[in-house]
């Protein structure tokens, strides 16, 4: 073989291997914008997924403190009757967490 014909054949694997470069950054490009519309879906969501985590912590906040009445009561009180646990009262409150009252 002649140095031309070496020469050839090394810009030749060259040009394959450069090939396959382009088509795997192809593919990576296409993966990565599919990731990105994921992503960007997953933002959106998070906003409800925050404001169900938020409405149950405050079902939660409103159980424990009408369950907690029912630590006043003696073993006594239990024979009588079954005690119940304290009605809950709904409230209009502002941002400083302030019972907003009719005027």
């Amino acid at each position: 073989m002649d140095p031309l014909n070496v020469k050839v054949q090394q810009k030749l694997k060259e040009l394959e291997s450069l090939q396959q470069i382009r088509d795997l950054t192809k593919h990576l490009n296409t993966s990565l914008e599919e990731f990105a519309g994921q992503i960007e879906l997953l933002g959106e969501e998070a906003g409800c997924i925050e404001t169900v985590t938020q409405n149950w912590m405050r079902i939660i906040r409103a159980v424990s403190l009408a369950s907690n009445s029912l630590t006043n009561y003696r073993e006594e009180d239990y024979e009588t009757d079954r005690p119940m646990t304290e009605r809950l009262v709904r409230c209009k409150i502002d941002e400083s967490q302030k019972i907003i009252t009719k005027n």
